[in-house]
């Protein structure tokens, strides 16, 4: 055997393997930077805030400002909580298939009702809960979900909010803020110290009225917190209340 050919041979593969993982980098970084905003986007104020407060951004920050309008529904279910809304799964299927939409959909899909209408959220997400929000026109309804308890890598129950939406001329589409622009609100005004931001995401809140009729979500950013706190941030007019639906205090100054 002819070990110095053999020799650059395997230094050739090594040498093309190298190529190949930098073009696959180079490539998701052009994906980043053509789906995300720089930090730079943020205001002077909110970068040095940031600096001074040692809040950091765990986070793409979205580039999409697509238009909006608020959005009607009604309850097809008053909302269940508490253990007792769990409805138990006959044949518990495996954790993994929650990341795959075709998976869950033929493993759950003849169980839980309308489910191909629900995405998963992954940041939304908590330790032995796989959290879907139910969709509509591509964005999540941040106030809707459905619910996945999972144990010993399968999923045993549920837990649903159904919903009916409604065609509604009562608002006008509007052009929403700019991620930046909303994450700089919060920053700015709410955020504490050592903060960090895990995900930024466009989509529909509005408190639910379990005996009201009719129910109405507005377009919103919704900030997510690496500690679970969540503001949302109404993506018109810049309104910020917390996931209790409550405007957030300022926080104590020193």
């Amino acid at each position: 055997m002819d070990w110095r050919r053999a020799k650059s041979v395997l230094i050739l593969a090594f040498l093309m393997l190298n190529v190949l993982l930098g073009y696959q980098l180079w490539t998701e970084w052009r994906a980043q930077v053509s789906t995300s905003v720089d930090w730079t986007s943020l205001p002077a104020e909110t970068r040095q805030i940031m600096q001074e407060k040692k809040i950091r951004i765990d986070a793409q920050i979205p580039a999409e400002t697509p238009s909006m309008k608020d959005l009607s529904f009604k309850l097809k279910e008053q909302p269940a909580k508490g253990d007792k809304a769990r409805i138990p799964i006959a044949k518990p299927p495996e954790s993994r298939i929650v990341f795959n939409t075709q998976e869950l959909s033929d493993a759950l899909g003849g169980t839980i009702p309308e489910i191909g209408k629900y995405a998963y959220d992954d940041p939304g997400s908590r330790e032995g809960v796989f959290v879907l929000n139910r969709i509509v026109d591509g964005f999540p309804m941040f106030d809707i979900h459905l619910e996945l308890y999972n144990s010993e890598q399968r999923i045993q129950s549920y837990r649903q909010d159904i919903v009916q939406t409604l065609a509604s001329d009562v608002s006008q589409e509007q052009r929403v803020l700019p991620a930046s622009q909303a994450v700089a609100v919060v920053i700015n005004n709410y955020l504490p110290a050592n903060s960090v931001i895990k995900d930024i995401r466009l989509g529909y809140h509005g408190q639910i009225f379990p005996d009201a009729e009719t129910q109405v979500s507005a377009p919103s950013w919704r900030v997510l917190l690496e500690n679970g706190e969540v503001y949302y941030v109404h993506a018109i007019s810049a309104e910020v209340t917390t996931g209790k639906g409550e405007t957030p205090p300022a926080p104590e100054t020193k």
